[in-house]
Parts: structure tokens; sequence; C-alpha cells
């Protein structure tokens, strides 16, 4: 048995037995019990035994020879010619998961006969199969060789059956017997196997494998999967313990970091609550997030959802310091970047363990979650994991409805362990769509916090220049917001002119990722008489205070979220507010019309110094008429509908979405869909990493635009080499990406 391998240094008897171990440890952890389990370690003691093969084990002792060679110190010529060799035998190497097929394949259907389990009972056999590709309707097509096995291949098989009777499942045939049932399959071509729509099973169906596998009840075929992905990606890692995919002590690490803080009453209550489902109301800057850890309490997961990338940023930060770098796991488009640059993780089991949320806490945007039930890479892990997990919704009011729809039709089918949502904004209308909670909502004392002051002109927002360069003279930080880009870069324009050399500051989505962070940080700690001129990204992005707002008209929930940014904690006297309510086009065609006019409304209603708790009020009637309207309750329901329809087409299988069409077709978000694009002024930078063995860094260089853009400016084509899209449209550091068609978006969302 010594002499076949798994890996270069790993024989592949004892791999086998590591990762049956290790699965049966978290299919009892994660309470698969009968048949599931039994096809949970039926998938881990078999995923490689098609590793039997000649060619497969050549390529491994090339890979070894390679090994032996480094470590001795070989020169460049030799490692060159042994990683050629490699290289060529890795490529001739018939693929494992898919020479495994016949055994798993007649080992489980000899056990559904032994035990009565429900024909067809293939989960067993689907994950084995997928177990390194997706499961599609193009898998592994094009090999139509039969696999090559070694003769040791039935005393590993052998094994393999011994070490499965040692858990207690069984009984299957002795090696041989089995060898001879297969007969002639292991002399076919197994792709041939798998996609011949003829083929007639015991059960009487006819179809061809490929399809029964797609027709495997997803839930069992995405827990058993989870259990052989995460246990052989932790005996890959050189792991012994599943204990790295759970909290052991969450509620002593939130304790120790709260102790030095005096909790507010509803911080205690939340903490004191058991409720299953948690429904929190608080006001920005009063400890919300706080609340919501001593809630999860003892949680063995915890799983931290929110809108955009530079929220989920922050509370990654922020609860590493909590529960320690090792625990907190990331997920969202660049989660990659933010893993090798903060915390220099870049190893494969790094970045899987982020993406299939098998940290014990990982912080995620909500489009991951969504994606998992839209069946997006590595969606069986993520359901898997997410149904045990202490779920938490933080600013949940920020979705669209069709988002939202996606989100409530999840939720239904595959409920969490525990549900908070948790918002300044928490419309009852919002809160009737999710499931019953217990309601924990600030004291009355703190949403009685008057923060600001209001000014309503009438006068659209290009009149203020004057206004904001004399309050900056006047040494106060002054914060302007507009709706779109090109709006924010001509108030930037203006300002930069009328201000001389004044600190003027633009933020908004539209500039390449590296300089995005630094006018982040910048614009974090102004100094007094700096301008910040930014677009919605501030809504929900920024933990900035400055000291009075000019503003273009918005929603009333936006408008609430960016007079956030200002007198943020209420330490000073109300600050001064200006909204400027007439709209420009690019509003509206965002916003919509009517939300505008009935925000103005309550606007005229509010006090000149609102409450906080006035402010809220304000918000709820607005989402009161919003929600109730026909296009908001169809978009809803069009989220809703999307999500069954993708599971009942789909079954078992992945979605492609690196395929562009897919990506729009299978989208977590609808009123905004953008596309990543490589300006070409940084061209020779990105190739310049890809040949510097700094591929991952190409993320710092893409800036996203509309997706219709591409269909209107002529001005994209595609990088292939880098795969990515290169834009000719022009770029500048100060102002970001200019654009050249026309600006706007087809439905109120808030987005980055």
């Amino acid at each position: 048995m010594a002499e076949l391998l798994a890996k270069p240094d790993v024989p592949l008897l004892d791999h086998l037995r590591d990762v049956l171990f290790l699965g049966n440890d978290l299919a009892r952890r994660m309470g698969l019990e009968g048949r599931l389990r039994a096809q949970a370690l039926l998938a881990c003691v078999l995923h490689d035994i098609g590793k039997a093969t000649h060619s497969f084990q050549e390529h491994m002792r090339a890979a070894r020879a390679f090994e032996e060679a480094k470590a001795r110190g070989a020169s460049d010529r030799e490692l060159q010619q042994l990683r050629q060799a490699t290289n060529q035998k890795k490529a001739a190497a018939y693929p494992h998961a898919l020479a495994s097929l016949p055994f798993v394949l007649v080992a489980e259907a000899h056990l559904a006969g032994e035990h009565g389990w429900d024909a067809p009972c293939l989960t067993a056999t689907g994950a084995v199969l997928t177990h390194h590709s997706p499961l599609g309707p193009g898998l592994y097509q094009g090999y139509n060789a039969p696999p090559d096995f070694h003769p040791a291949l039935p005393d590993a098989l052998e094994a393999a059956r011994e070490l499965l009777e040692e858990m207690g499942i069984g009984p299957l045939p002795p090696a041989r017997q089995l060898l001879g049932r297969l007969g002639p399959l292991l002399e076919s071509p197994l792709a041939g196997v798998l996609h011949d729509a003829g083929m007639v099973f015991a059960s009487g169906v006819k179809s061809s494998l490929l399809g029964l596998l797609q027709a495997q009840p997803v839930d069992e075929f995405a827990r058993v999967k989870a259990v052989l992905h995460l246990a052989d990606w932790l005996a890959s890692a050189r792991g012994s313990e599943i204990s790295i995919f759970f909290l052991s002590d969450g509620a002593s690490r939130v304790a120790a970091r709260v102790s030095s803080l005096a909790l507010r009453e509803f911080q205690r209550r939340a903490g004191g609550s058991r409720s299953d489902v948690l429904w929190l109301r608080a006001p920005t800057g009063t400890g919300k997030t706080e609340a919501l850890l001593l809630w999860a309490g003892d949680a063995e997961r915890l799983l931290y959802l929110l809108p955009t990338q530079a929220t989920v940023n922050a509370m990654w930060r922020r609860l590493r310091k909590v529960y320690g770098d090792e625990q907190v796991g990331l997920a969202h488009g660049r989660a990659n970047y933010m893993l090798r640059q903060e915390l220099d993780q870049d190893s494969l089991d790094a970045r899987l363990f982020g993406s299939a949320f098998a940290r014990p806490v990982t912080v995620a945007t909500l489009d991951q979650f969504i994606l998992a039930h839209l069946h997006g890479r590595h969606w069986e892990e993520r359901r898997t994991l997410a149904r045990q997990a202490t779920l938490v919704l933080d600013e949940v009011h920020a979705y669209e409805p069709y988002t939202l729809g996606l989100l409530l039709a999840a939720l239904e089918r595959e409920r969490p362990a525990r549900l908070a949502l948790a918002s300044a904004t928490l419309p009852p209308s919002l809160l009737a769509l999710f499931p019953q909670g217990v309601l924990v909502e600030a004291e009355p004392e703190l949403w009685a916090r008057a923060r600001h002051r209001l000014h309503l002109r009438d006068a659209p927002l290009d009149g203020c220049v004057d206004e904001v360069a004399a309050a900056a003279r006047a040494g106060q930080r002054v914060l302007v917001v507009a709706n779109t880009v090109q709006q924010a870069q001509a108030m930037y324009l203006a300002l930069k002119e009328a201000i001389g050399a004044g600190p003027v500051r633009l933020l908004h989505s539209r500039f390449i990722f590296r300089h995005r962070q630094e006018k982040e940080t910048e614009v974090a700690s102004p100094v007094p008489g700096t301008i910040f001129v930014a677009t919605q990204v501030i809504e929900v992005s920024l933990d900035i205070s400055y000291d009075v707002l000019f503003t273009e008209l918005a929603p009333i929930d936006a408008l609430v979220q960016r007079m956030g940014r200002v007198n943020r904690r209420g330490h000073g006297p109300p600050a001064p507010v200006h909204v400027f309510c007439q709209a420009s086009e690019g509003a509206q065609r965002i916003y919509g019309r009517d939300v505008l006019q009935w925000g103005l409304e309550l606007l005229r209603a509010l006090p000149d110094t609102p409450s906080d708790a006035d402010l809220a009020e304000a918000t709820h009637q607005l989402y009161e008429r919003v929600i109730s309207s026909p296009e908001w309750q169809r978009d809803l329901q069009a989220g809703r509908d999307t999500l069954r329809e993708v599971q009942e087409a789909l079954g078992c299988y992945t979605i492609d979405l690196s395929d562009a069409e897919m990506q729009q077709r299978f989208t977590a978000r609808r009123g905004h869909v953008s596309v990543e694009v490589l300006p070409a002024a940084f061209r020779e930078e990105a190739y310049a990493f890809r040949e510097e063995g700094e591929g991952w860094r190409l993320s710092e260089l893409l800036v996203p635009v509309p997706v219709y853009w591409l269909r209107q400016s002529g001005a994209f084509s595609p990088l292939r080499d880098l795969g990515c899209l290169q834009t000719t449209l022009p770029y500048d550091q100060e102002l970001g990406l200019l654009q050249t068609a026309r600006e706007g978006t087809a439905a109120y969302a808030l987005l980055d």
C-alpha cells in the first residue's frame, strides 16, 4: 500500500483514513445520522480511490522527485527539468474523481439494497464525483478513454472497506467481489457512462447518470458533500481537529471585550434574550454591534452579513479583535485581496475556508449568502454551514425589494439556527416580512437625541458652492453628498476652484480600489476646513463625523444615513443639515419621482431640530407607503420567484458564474449590476503584477462600472490573459473614471 500516494508525501491509505475520521466527527457535529451519515462516510473513504491509476501515481512520483531535488539544493536547470516533467505527468493523469465513480456508485447501490434506502439514492456518488469540479451539464466531457487502474487497486479498495466497517458502515462485499460486479465498467470511458441518456438503472429509471445526480434531494446532497469537502480540506491542510470550524468560547471573548464598557440597558436586554429571532432597533453610534454579539453568546458558528464590501471589511477588522484573526473569515468579491493585504493569508485553505463560510465567524456581503441559494460556487458548504449558524442581518433596511425577495425565500427554505435583524431603521412593515422575533429597542433617551438642525432649500445642490466654501474657511468640516458620480465630480471641481488651496476630497464608487482605500483613510480623520464630496457610498460604509452637511434630496432613510455622518455621536449642539430639494434627473432615475416626493412631504412635516425618534418615525412612514406600492411588491415577488425557479431548474447543479450572461441572470441585485474593469492607464502595472507573481494585486487596479456601459460606450475590450475587461475611458486620480455614457440606473438601491 505504501506505493500508492495521495500526495507526494502522503500515502493514499493514510489520507483516506484521515478524511474518514474527520468526516465522522463532522457528521456527528452537523447532526447527520443513519443513511446520511453512512453516505457521507462512504464518500469520505472512497473520494480518492481513483488516485489508484498508473497515470496519477506517475504524476505523484514525479512531484515527489521534484520536492526531493528542491530539498537537496538541486540546480536551477535540474529543477526546471523536473518541474516540466511533473507538469506533463499532471496533464496526462486521469481525473481521479471520475476514476472513483464506479466504486462509490456500486458501493452506494449495494448499501441502498442492504438497508432499503429509497432509490435513486446517489448522494455519496454525486459528492465524490464533484469534489473537485462542480456538478453541471459539461462535467468531464471529453474524457473518452477508460482509466488505467494500478495493480494495487484491490488492496486499496479492501483497506477502504475495512475502515468503513470500523465506523459501523456496511456490509460491503470484499474488494475483489466488488470489482467482479463492476466488470466491463472498469474498462469503459467513464465520461460516456456519466452522460449516456439511455442508461436504465435498478430503479427502472431511464436517464443519464448525470441526470440522476442532478435530481438528488438538494439538501441531502449539500450536507453530504459539505462533510466530504470540509474533511478533505482539513486533512489536506494537515489539520487534525474539526474544532477549527466551531467557536468554543464566543461568549467569554465577547464578555472580555465589553468588560470595560458601561453597557446600556438595551445591550443587556439583547444579551439576556434567549429568543431564536431577535429584532434590534437602535440609533447609530449607540453600541448596536455589541448588543448583537452579546445576544449571539455561545453560538458555535456566527455568520454576520452586511450590505457592502466596505462595511464588511470594517466589521471583519472589528470582529477579529473580539474572536482572533484565525477565527474570523471574510467573504466577498475582493476577499482574496484583503486576506493577502492585511493578514498575508495567501494559502488556498485560507481562501476556501472564507468563501465557503467555514471559519467559526464569517463576515460577508448578503450577496454571498444569496448566491449560496442561487447555486454559486461552494453553495453546498455555504448552505450547510449557514443553517447551523447564528445569522446576523445588519443594516437590513438597505436592500432593494428584489434582493429582499431572494433573502426571504432563502430563509423560508432553510432557517438558520438563530436569526437577528438589526438597524437604526427597522420599520414594522419591513419586520412583518421576516420570522416573528423579540423586539429589543434602544431606551427612549437615546432616541431623544437631537443631533441635527434641518434647513430645507428649494434649489439644486450645485447652488451651494459658495456656502460650502465659506463654511470650510470658517474651520468647519463639511460633508457634501450628491446622488450621482457625475454630479459629485462636478461639485468637486467647482469647490476646488472656489476654495483654492484648502483640502477638498472626493469619494465615489468609480475609483480604482487602491485609490478608494487611500481616500477612505483620508476622509476618516478630517482636519478643520476639510470639504468631503461623496455619493451614496458614505451611507453605510464609513465611520466618520463631520460638522455640517449639504445634500441633494434623497429618500428619507438615505437622508437619515447621511445625517448620521455629521455630529455622529451627538456630543455637540445640533449640526446644520442643508437639504437641496430640487432633485436632479439622476436622482429621479435612481430613486423614483414618487419616493422622492413622499420623502419631501415627510421632511417638511419634521421639526427643525428632529430627534432620532422623529427621523425613525418618518422613515417608518415612508416604508409603509413604499412597501405597499404595486411596484415594490412586484419586485419582492420577483425575487422570491427567481430563487424558487433557480433551485427547481438547477437541482444539484452549480451555476457557472464565470459566464457574464449567467452573472446578470443569477445576480443577487437587480437594480444596479456592475462589472469591474481595468482603466487602460494601469495596463502596464497589471501585467507587471502578473510577471512578478502578484496577480492577486490586480484587484487594486479595477473599478466597477454599470453593466449597461458595456453596451453603450464601445470603450471596453477583453484582456483574456488577465481575465478582465479593459476600458479606454479616461481615468483621473482625483476624479476617478470619467464617463462618456449617460448616468442612470433602474432602481432605488444602496450599493457599493
